[in-house]
């Protein structure tokens, strides 16, 4: 779990949303996450600043405990699984830490979205064969919970091929030790350097290991608020887009990915710095009187969870028997 206490990460929102922009693989937030291999000096090209300010503050964001630790997945389609996500009401709002302690030990358990008030989000990883109906049940079960929604799929993504044995290895060890350099990775898994580092590439570029920061919001200075937009027509969600870049560039969208929560053509997710609590409201305001806006929900998040039991299992079954 995180720390109840973080502390403030220094104000430059318009910084770490051009940092995220660029390390996001699909050019906006995704389930499969950022791609690692964008260090400090290549941002900063890209972005025309110093690799001195980006490293500053890529650290800062580690210091304070607005990252967590990046959470490192095979992709679960490589293992016959998809993801399920569920929107939870709790009763009581303080009492979410309990839930999520719950929530992690359930069958398929990945992660966790905590929003200011009585919601949250769950992610489990399933089996075609799986009833989505029991873990919907299992939910509703628990002491506190007001209400359970529908289950939320993710859209497929075909597999060209499972992971060997030593890509297994790999991305167990990267697990343990996600921002390690690769010739640590290398020791770790027991082979060279040069074998590691032409798997590793292999391994991101087919979108076979993803690699998911754990953001705990609480340490940022001003509310993140996740906006989910339903509008007349996909045109209208597209005119929204560049409209909120213009009005609000301190703003991120969900990726259209291959894979991940499935978004039906009318629908976008956005994510807005909101300069302060007091300004939340007027935020969401703007974006319900955005020309095509049918229907808004507007929720300040407050911090990610995950839950390793599940992709673990996953890795020692598929994993030889040591001899």
């Amino acid at each position: 779990m995180a720390s109840d206490d973080p502390r403030t990460l220094p104000p430059a929102g318009d910084l770490d949303i051009r940092i995220l922009r660029e390390m996001y693989t699909a050019g906006g937030v995704s389930i499969f996450g950022i791609d690692p291999r964008l260090n400090a000096n290549r941002i900063g090209r890209r972005l025309g600043l110093s690799r001195a300010r980006i490293a500053s503050r890529l650290r800062a964001w580690e210091a304070t405990g607005f990252v967590q630790r990046y959470d490192v997945w095979p992709s679960p389609f490589l293992f016959g699984r998809t993801g399920i996500t569920f929107d939870v009401r709790v009763a009581d709002p303080v009492r979410k830490r309990e839930l999520f302690e719950r929530i992690a030990l359930l069958p398929g358990a990945v992660a966790g979205i905590e929003f200011l008030g009585p919601w949250l989000a769950a992610t489990f990883l399933v089996a075609p064969e799986d009833d989505p109906e029991t873990l919907r049940q299992l939910l509703a079960g628990f002491s506190g919970v007001a209400e359970v929604g529908v289950p939320i799929p993710w859209s497929l993504s075909p597999s060209d091929r499972g992971l060997s044995p030593l890509e297994l290895r790999v991305v167990r060890v990267l697990r343990q030790f996600p921002t390690a350099s690769l010739g640590s990775v290398a020791r770790h898994v027991g082979v060279s350097t040069r074998t590691i580092t032409t798997r590793y590439g292999q391994l991101l570029d087919r979108q076979a290991v993803w690699f998911l920061p754990v953001f705990d919001f609480r340490a940022l200075a001003e509310p993140v608020v996740a906006a989910t937009v339903r509008f007349r027509t996909s045109a209208d969600r597209e005119g929204f887009s560049r409209a909120l870049r213009r009005a609000h560039p301190r703003s991120l969208e969900t990726a259209r990915a291959a894979f991940g929560p499935m978004l039906s053509d009318d629908v976008g997710i956005y994510y807005l710095l909101g300069g302060s609590a007091a300004r939340v409201e007027e935020l969401e305001r703007w974006v319900r009187d955005a020309p095509g806006v049918v229907e808004v929900e507007a929720l300040t998040l407050v911090r990610l969870h995950a839950f390793p039991r599940t992709i673990d299992r996953l890795l020692n079954a598929a994993l030889p028997p040591s001899r």
